[in-house]
């Protein structure tokens, strides 16, 4: 295991707070499909049930980008990036 110098000092704990977004997608897919199935509307002559889970595709597509957007803006690249440094075995070693 490597060990920073005192040079080299782990970061500051960036907040991730906004990865909780991630679960209206959760909610969205499951937790109201009881609610959804009973409505009998179709709008554009599809069953709402399938036009609400085209619906989740894409409003899980665009949380995922927002997330991913702010956890660029917190600097998680960085961290990860000097993560994958410091753990990148050296040479011949095996892990």
């Amino acid at each position: 295991m490597t060990s920073l110098g005192h040079s080299e000092q782990a970061p500051a704990r960036r907040s991730t707070a906004h990865r909780w977004l991630l679960v209206i997608p959760f909610i969205w897919q499951v937790a109201l499909i009881p609610v959804v199935n009973d409505v009998r509307a179709a709008p554009l002559h599809i069953p709402f049930p399938m036009l609400w889970q085209m619906l989740g595709i894409v409003a899980t597509t665009v949380v995922i980008a927002v997330v991913f957007r702010l956890d660029r803006a917190a600097g998680v690249d960085d961290e990860e990036r000097r993560f994958a440094a410091a753990t990148e075995s050296t040479g011949g070693e095996q892990a």
